[in-house]
Parts: C-alpha cells; sequence; structure tokens
C-alpha cells in the first residue's frame, strides 16, 4: 500500500499489520519497500540461533538451548 508523504510531496511505502509480523512490517518500512518477509526474518533468526548454540554449547547442553529469535506464531525479537 502506499500512501502520499505530506512533508516531501512523495509517496511513503506502508504495509498493513497482518497476524503477528510487527518486525516484517516495520523492517520493510523503514526500508520503504517490501524487502523482507517473514521467511526471511525467520531464516535470519535461524542463523542466529545457530550462531548462539555455536557460542553457548560449552556451558550448555544442545537440548537446553531454545530458540528465543523467532516464535512459532511469527513474533520475532531480533536485534540488528
Amino acid at each position: 500500500m502506499m500512501m502520499e508523504g505530506a512533508s516531501s510531496g512523495g509517496m511513503l511505502y506502508h504495509e498493513v499489520q497482518e497476524s503477528k509480523l510487527c518486525a516484517v512490517h516495520c523492517v520493510n518500512t523503514v526500508l520503504q519497500g517490501p524487502f523482507f518477509s517473514e521467511f526471511d526474518l525467520a531464516a535470519l533468526a535461524s542463523d542466529l540461533d545457530r550462531k548462539e548454540r555455536q557460542v553457548m554449547l560449552p556451558a550448555l547442553s544442545s537440548s537446553d538451548f531454545e530458540s528465543h529469535n523467532v516464535s512459532l506464531d511469527g513474533d520475532f525479537s531480533l536485534c540488528l
């Protein structure tokens, strides 16, 4: 969805909120385009989980580690 911008006279990109995908809509609004999907952010979260697991593995068993970067219902907690 595109909206006319009052201050710049141009167009502003805005995504309508769907489900619990706040991070996706926020990132795309800041970047002003549909650059990332929930699948892209889930892949980033998975990669971050893998890297965190490598760092934390000496202190934890692999069964003690669970992701806090993405939930199954679409909540993301990535700090990029």
